[in-house]
């Protein structure tokens, strides 16, 4: 990846253009077009949750792999078990899509994805796994957009981030280096389980944030809760030991 280097003083107008407005946060919307959706072929523009501060907007979706998208009951996403039904291809029936667009009204000319960082993170409630997190700007295949146009990136030739505005992309746990980097690398898409994705951008030169997007993703019925009877115990133990304590305390 390739880094453009930034004055101090530009790095300050990325922050006070983008954190002086508010965050406003839309579930189940579009990104805004243009560009709108442009990685891949035939992926939908719809059913995102959505980040909006100042001139940044980031989105986030679960998607049925090689199906569509999943419409979501506020900024949660409900998908099966199951492992895709495509010929050919292996793994779960889910993942999920994701855009960085710093240049949403396409007036911004100095600033560039390099002089940011995007970064997911993942909790899996089901095994307690809670947070890793990589720069999703360093996967190579991302399909960058900027004055020049569309970029499609490849694992022999990334795009030039110092030279676009905004990327998008899809991926899925399946993939074991995408676990690996998520710190899940003992994820199994057959379980009933519960994922807490979070996306953050940072300015790469000063290390503000400068806005978050999160969604839930919940698998079958979703990661276990304990049993009645087991927090029924659990209580049961609390007490018991409280009351110890106090026998102990009177005794002094």
């Amino acid at each position: 990846m390739h880094f453009k280097s930034i004055s101090a003083v530009a790095a300050a107008v990325l922050i006070s253009s983008v954190g002086a407005a508010n965050a406003a946060a839309f579930l189940n919307s579009s990104l805004s077009d243009p560009p709108g959706v442009y990685f891949g072929a035939g992926n939908s523009n719809s059913n995102f949750t959505v980040d909006r501060t100042g001139n940044t907007e980031t989105g986030i979706s679960a998607i049925q792999r090689y199906v569509g998208p999943i419409v979501p009951v506020g900024s949660t996403y409900f998908v099966s078990t199951n492992a895709t039904a495509e010929p050919g291809k292996f793994g779960s029936d889910w993942g999920i899509t994701f855009s960085v667009n710093i240049n949403v009204d396409g007036t911004d000319t100095k600033h560039h994805l390099s002089d940011t960082r995007a970064i997911l993170g993942l909790q899996d409630i089901r095994t307690g796994t809670s947070t890793n997190s990589f720069n999703l700007l360093t996967i190579p295949d991302n399909t960058e957009f900027g004055a020049g146009g569309k970029c499609i990136g490849t694992f022999a030739v990334p795009c030039d981030s110092s030279a676009n505005y905004a990327f998008q992309n899809s991926e899925t746990l399946s993939f074991p280096l995408v676990a690996l980097a998520l710190g899940d690398p003992g994820f199994d898409f057959t379980k009933d389980d519960t994922y807490i994705f979070t996306l953050s951008l940072y300015n790469n030169i000063s290390n503000i944030l400068i806005s978050t997007n999160q969604i839930t993703v919940i698998a079958g019925r979703g990661a276990p809760v304990p049993e009645p009877i087991t927090l029924s115990l659990f209580g049961a133990g609390v007490a018991g030991a409280f009351a110890m304590r106090r026998r102990k305390a009177r005794k002094a």
